[in-house]
């Protein structure tokens, strides 16, 4: 299967550069891997407006008059609002398309969620529910990209999810260029077990709008089905959604395979629903027998391979893949 190349903004302190505002670089193990099949384009906001390295803390205030969040420097007391707002509208407005964003968490620019929140310049915390100035705008302007940072990305069902949803809608942004009802009826088949696991009514809706008993145009076909589809992808499957298609794919195999086969698969379904191994475990025997008894219609189905094989690492226990 040869996949998209996605386009990720990430913050350039992940790896690309020591711009931290402490002068540090946080190098990473999997966006290094991940780098091999995307497209990056890091950048540091608070950088770009000019602040130095290392630099004094920045802040978001929210104002007690106008009930306003601004981006302080407590230091200087500069108000770095206008100037955070100005680069990241010019800047997120380049592109043609963005499919992602992985930010560093906890930054009053980049963070894109449970970012401290003050009440004034003396330190006084108000809530831990903010956003960071240019996540924030990356999100008005690409509400439906897939966004994570780089601390969740440890937890490997955050990070299974942000990587089907980017390889996912990467792979419907490119057969939109072309706007052919044949390329989307292969796409919506490919990506039947995936969508299952998500949500089984959008899946159906899916398939609705896919069929076009109403003869709608191609254009209309294509706008219907892209909201739905970006709709699908608003939160993680649940494990039991998951299991549930795993057990659809099983029965293609369960009158041609050994008793103490599907013993072997059944003991490892219940380790992935005790949270004792990774989603990758039993994908990757299933996986086997697609192979093994050379089932073509399976072997095209995103569920099995939502994204590039050489980002699931089989040596990952469930340890970090905590039920959120």
């Amino acid at each position: 299967m040869e996949f998209v190349r996605p386009k990720i903004v990430i913050s350039k302190c992940l790896g690309f550069a020591a711009c931290y505002y402490s002068g540090q670089i946080f190098n990473i193990e999997f966006i290094d891997k991940l780098s091999e099949f995307v497209e990056f384009r890091p950048v540091c906001p608070e950088l770009e407006i000019g602040l130095g390295v290392p630099r004094p803390t920045i802040r978001i205030v929210k104002d007690k008059d106008k009930e306003e969040i601004r981006l302080i420097q407590p230091k200087t007391k500069e108000d770095l609002t206008k100037k955070m707002d100005d680069f990241s509208e010019k800047f997120l407005k380049e592109f043609d398309y963005i499919d992602g964003f992985i930010f560093k968490s906890r930054s009053p620019s980049c963070g894109f969620k449970n970012i401290k929140v003050y009440s004034d310049l003396n330190g006084m915390v108000l809530n831990k529910d903010g956003v960071g100035l240019f996540a924030q705008k990356a999100m008005n302007i690409y509400p439906k990209a897939a966004i994570e940072s780089e601390g969740r990305l440890n937890n490997l069902r955050l990070r299974d999810h942000f990587l089907s949803k980017l390889y996912t809608l990467a792979e419907f942004r490119k057969i939109k260029k072309m706007r052919r009802m044949k390329d989307l009826v292969k796409y919506h088949t490919r990506h039947k077990y995936l969508f299952m696991a998500y949500d089984q009514d959008l899946l159906n809706e899916l398939g609705k709008i896919t069929a076009n008993h109403d003869n709608k145009k191609v254009q209309e076909v294509y706008s219907l089905y892209e909201k739905q589809l970006q709709d699908i992808f608003l939160k993680p499957p649940s494990y039991k959604s998951i299991i549930n298609v795993l057990s659809h794919i099983y029965g293609y195999f369960k009158d041609k395979l050994s008793k103490n086969e599907k013993k072997f698969f059944i003991d490892i379904v219940e380790k992935y629903r005790d949270n004792k191994v990774n989603l990758a475990v039993p994908i990757h025997l299933l996986r086997a027998w697609i192979i093994e008894y050379d089932v073509s219609y399976l072997k095209e189905q995103s569920f099995i391979n939502p994204f590039p094989k050489e980002l699931v690492d089989l040596t990952d226990s469930g340890k970090n893949n905590d039920r959120l």
